[in-house]
């Protein structure tokens, strides 16, 4: 039979190693969050950079502004 003092210890233990597993999950998410979202701003500037070029348009320096070719 286990005495109190060992049922804590033994229950604090398992609280620690839950909290512990919970901090790597959280830690990996946030990795996981972080490459999608640079993915996403990546493929986001890729789009852009082939429709500025596929669009007819040319940017006038001497205007500010886009003109159609």
């Amino acid at each position: 039979m286990t005495s109190k003092r060992e049922e804590r210890r033994q229950r604090s233990e398992q609280e620690r190693l839950e909290r512990e597993r919970l901090k790597r999950a959280q830690g990996m998410r946030k990795r996981v969050f972080l490459i999608v979202g640079l993915l996403a701003v990546v493929a986001l500037v890729i789009l852009g950079v082939t429709r500025r070029g596929d669009s007819g348009r040319v940017w006038s320096a001497e205007h500010g502004h886009w003109h159609e070719k």
